[in-house]
């Protein structure tokens, strides 16, 4: 398989974080967050924050994001402003959107859950949250060192959860077809792929050595996994049983900050420099 470039554009401001419903929403370094169309054409803009967005997640009709000023605000899609959700005032790292609940993992390993802009539970992991994923009724959290697999009940309880498991990994991860758990290695240049069972303790499948400079970036369509670094590829990678087969690879000439699939087939990607562009899987 090969990739070729679809859709390229210059923002004139430095790209850091990118969430996709139906338009590409780029969180910028100025704390702007700018909204393009599937063209890369501009749709809208606006202040988010004062300094750099550190996190976005966005659900059917809201965008959510943070920075250093110690709360999440929340956005219209077309960039009104909601509400702002309290927490304990600690930089929000990771955010993740499941049906009607927003996870927000803070700096000081604090997990809130919001519904409906409410606080519905809280817990702590212990360790600073960079990456959070959640599939019922686990959450996996990732520093740099492990992922903590924690079995939660928000439903049920605010604040009770149990600790099921502990492996070696980092940030970033994500979940690929609610079956397989794929993570970036704890050195930063490998991609792993775990089972998504606690019964066989989240077995590691296979391993693949991907750089030899840091992967930044990590997102899933389907079958397939994403990945994107320090060294300016943008990898694709197939999951076939139990293994990762590669499935295609670009040199984009620059670091890649950021990586969000916009259909099957697409991928959007982050540079340094302000470049973002539309990757097609041919």
């Amino acid at each position: 398989m090969t990739l070729q470039i679809e859709t390229e554009v210059n923002l004139g401001l430095e790209p850091c974080v990118a969430v996709w419903n139906n338009n590409l929403f780029v969180g910028t370094e100025c704390g702007s967050v700018v909204v393009l169309n599937q063209n890369l054409q501009s749709e809208t803009k606006w202040a988010a924050h004062e300094v750099q967005i550190f996190a976005m997640a966005i659900s059917n009709t809201n965008v959510y994001t943070t920075s250093n000023d110690g709360c999440i605000k929340v956005w219209t899609l077309k960039g009104e402003e909601v509400t702002q959700l309290k927490t304990d005032g600690a930089d929000i790292g990771a955010m993740f959107v499941l049906g009607e609940e927003l996870y927000a993992g803070d700096e000081g390993g604090n997990i809130f859950v919001y519904e409906n802009n409410a606080l519905k539970a809280f817990y702590n992991v212990l360790e600073e949250v960079k990456d959070i994923v959640v599939q019922p009724p686990y959450m996996f959290t990732a520093r740099d060192l492990y992922v903590t697999i924690t079995e939660i009940k928000p439903d049920q309880s605010k604040d009770q959860f149990v600790t099921r498991h502990v492996m070696e990994g980092r940030a970033p991860m994500r979940i690929l077809n609610e079956s397989r758990l794929v993570v970036i290695g704890r050195g930063g240049n490998n991609l792993q792929l775990h089972e998504l069972s606690l019964e066989s303790k989240f077995k590691k499948l296979h391993e693949v050595k991907v750089s030899d400079m840091i992967l930044t970036s990590l997102t899933t369509s389907g079958d397939f996994a994403w990945t994107a670094g320090w060294d300016g590829f943008v990898r694709r990678w197939k999951v076939s049983g139990e293994r990762l087969e590669a499935a295609g690879e670009m040199n984009l000439g620059g670091c890649i900050n950021a990586l969000v699939t916009s259909s099957l087939d697409h991928v959007c990607a982050l540079l340094t420099g302000g470049r973002v562009l539309i990757i097609k899987s041919m």
